[in-house]
């Protein structure tokens, strides 16, 4: 269940919920460079294209620019799914250099790895219902920038999210009955309480799921562990991933 003070610190919180597009604008690499049918790509722009993708990010905002770019390759078809090679699984052997933590949904259709166009090594990943939230998540989302120095924290919050519209349904009905996902609802209804006097019952549900990620953001930003590394830099922001683009907007 979730922890009692978190829930109560988290009403409240949001007046009006925005997203900011994140602009895919971006140039893809085209496969046809590598010639007429037998013929192979050049080694040495293979290898500087291998650099550039395994040379983890250092800052926040490398980062998110990382992911950026990797998710307007996925929402264009054109995803490189790199560091996938038996070579690069050796590389990690022994180490590993994140350089974002994705806190998301367990929903099969947002896999952070394959939105991101990212591969193995990069992203460390946690994820629940509806990005539910609590005191045991909390530690696993703040095991990356503690123990690994990880510069960028991301909850990803998406469209049709069954666990929050399951939420909306049963707080808006007023259910009493037994509900076997009443944990979930219960972690959930900040957010309903959020969104609840918007007045746009159509967009309500997905309003909710932003708020939710915001709620989360927020939760997160006042664990006590992740003092010492907000002040050197960490970003713990907001996104929203869209089923049918496939592109994922900041959240704000």
């Amino acid at each position: 269940m979730v922890n009692n003070s978190l829930k109560s610190s988290r009403r409240g919180l949001i007046s009006g919920i925005g997203a900011v597009g994140l602009g895919a604008a971006l140039t893809a690499c085209s496969a046809d460079d590598q010639g007429g049918q037998g013929g192979s790509a050049d080694p040495t722009a293979a290898s500087t294209d291998a650099a550039a993708t395994t040379t983890p990010p250092t800052t926040a905002t490398e980062a998110w620019d990382r992911l950026v770019e990797g998710n307007a390759r996925w929402a264009a078809g054109e995803a490189t799914h790199p560091n996938t090679t038996p070579e690069s699984r050796e590389a990690l052997l022994d180490t590993q250099s994140p350089w974002a933590i994705v806190f998301g949904c367990v929903d099969s259709r947002v896999a952070p790895e394959l939105v991101f166009d990212t591969g193995n090594g990069e992203l460390m990943i946690v994820r629940t219902a509806g990005s539910t939230f609590d005191e045991l998540v909390a530690e696993s989302v703040v095991y990356g920038p503690l123990a690994i120095g990880t510069p960028l924290v991301v909850v990803l919050g998406h469209q049709h999210c069954g666990a929050v519209t399951h939420a909306y349904e049963a707080l808006h009905a007023d259910a009493e009955d037994d509900d076997p996902f009443d944990e979930i609802v219960e972690a959930i209804e900040p957010a309903y309480e959020a969104i609840e006097d918007t007045g746009e019952e159509e967009t309500d549900v997905e309003a909710m799921i932003r708020a939710n990620v915001l709620l989360v953001v927020e939760d997160l930003k006042k664990q006590p562990e992740f003092a010492d590394p907000i002040a050197n830099g960490l970003e713990i922001v907001g996104a929203y991933y869209s089923i049918e683009t496939g592109l994922v907007e900041r959240v704000e």
